[in-house]
C-alpha cells in the first residue's frame, strides 16, 4: 500500500489547497503522528468504520490535487 511521507509543510500546504472538514483536518494530523484507526476513533467517539471512511475521502482529495 502507498502511503505517502508528508512533512508538516506538506500537511500545511494541502490544507490551504484543498477542502477538508474539521474531522478530516483531524485525522490528517492523527495519521502525522501515526495513531492507529482504532485510537483515532476513540478520540473521535466514533466508530473505526468511520475513521476508514474519512481516509479513503482524504486519499482521493490527496491523489487528485497533487
Amino acid at each position: 500500500m502507498y502511503k505517502p511521507e508528508l512533512t508538516k509543510q506538506d500537511v500545511d500546504d494541502l490544507k490551504k489547497k484543498i477542502y477538508l472538514t474539521e474531522l478530516q483536518e483531524r485525522i490528517l494530523e492523527y495519521r502525522m503522528k501515526e495513531y492507529s484507526i482504532t485510537k483515532m476513533s476513540m478520540l473521535e467517539h466514533c466508530s473505526e468504520r468511520t475513521i476508514s471512511r474519512e481516509i479513503n475521502k482524504l486519499k482521493k482529495k490527496i491523489i487528485n490535487n497533487v
